[in-house]
């Protein structure tokens, strides 16, 4: 069967597409895994934080720093700095690489980092990732200001940039199927779901907070099925699904629930880098066996309003196991 499916637009060679991660900050890890089967990489984010905090610190560290004149030029050097060893990253990526490079940004406003996307598109990135996520922990800001953000910063960058541009959200949203059909109808290219955050512990003993399942577990990709055969038809773009990846199987899934394409992260680092290789041969030897020549022939078979869309829209579970007392 052939792997063939899309991306941001572009025909890639295999629907696994590896998420934003460590693994994706070094091109050597980059090389492994393009030769490991992977259709598209994602390079690690560069945090709009990083880059303002980086000039914060050198402004502390610096003795002459009460003069506006050395503020102005240490500020920008550092941010300068920072953005180049970004952009060498993509340069020497798609130096090595045949297959997408998409550049990532995790950003939390819709202007400090638009001077960044542009030094991207020229150093080669075949696509632009805005990973984008606001709390919604503010009794003062409504749903419509939180979607406002959203649609402001793809407004933006669209303005920006002229290569295509993948949206990553959440499941933070009051009507998110609505909302994912007005963002894809502004011309994004692709729509990532979803966001995987670190989760908060608190350690009673020291009273502190800690970060808490850094990885996904195999239990999330129940709730990734679900949205995405309930976005695969609502979004009017690609669709990548992530999040729970953890069996050769699971890639099999997303594709029969309507995804184009399949985000893994966790797995690569608890199962290595065949993992992919063993991905594409499961889904190959699959679609052999169901006699199916290419994705296309069941991408979104699964769907909703292709088949039994109860099952994914009906939450109560005791609509299934009424006879349980």
């Amino acid at each position: 069967m052939d792997t063939k499916t899309t991306f941001v637009g572009l025909e890639i060679k295999s629907p696994i597409i590896v998420g934003s991660c460590g693994l994706t900050s070094e091109v050597s890890k980059l090389r492994e895994l393009e030769k490991a089967g992977a259709g598209a990489i994602v390079l690690k984010s560069i945090f709009e934080e990083q880059i303002l905090n980086e000039a914060s610190h050198n402004m502390r560290n610096k003795e002459f720093f009460a003069f506006p004149e050395s503020y102005d030029y240490i500020s920008n050097y550092s941010q300068s700095n920072a953005v180049d060893k970004y952009i060498k990253l993509i340069r020497e990526a798609k130096q090595t690489l045949t297959i997408p490079v998409v550049a990532s940004v995790n950003c939390i406003s819709n202007s400090e980092w638009l001077n960044f996307a542009v030094n991207m598109q020229q150093a080669g990135a075949d696509a632009i990732e805005l990973n984008m996520f606001i709390l919604p922990s503010d009794v003062n800001m409504t749903a419509e200001d939180v979607e406002r953000f959203y649609e402001d910063t793809i407004q933006t960058i669209r303005r920006a940039v002229t290569i295509p541009i993948s949206i990553k959200i959440s499941t933070y949203f009051t009507a998110l199927a609505r909302f994912v059909q007005k963002i894809s109808l502004m011309g994004v290219s692709n729509l990532n779901i979803f966001n995987h955050f670190c989760l908060a512990d608190i350690d009673i003993d020291a009273m502190t907070t800690r970060p808490a399942h850094i990885m996904t577990n195999e239990d999330e990709i129940y709730d990734t099925i679900r949205w995405t055969a309930i976005l695969s038809n609502v979004a009017k773009c690609t669709l990548t699904a992530g999040g729970g990846v953890h069996k050769e199987a699971d890639v099999v899934k997303l594709l029969l629930a309507g995804a184009n394409n399949v985000q893994i992260v966790s797995a690569l680092y608890t199962k290595g880098f065949d993992f992919i290789t063993k991905c594409n041969d499961f889904l190959m030897q699959w679609g052999d066996q169901h006699n199916f020549n290419k994705i296309s022939d069941f991408k979104g078979k699964l769907a909703i309003a292709s088949n039994q869309p109860s099952a994914f829209l009906r939450v109560q579970f005791m609509k299934y196991f009424a006879e349980i007392k």
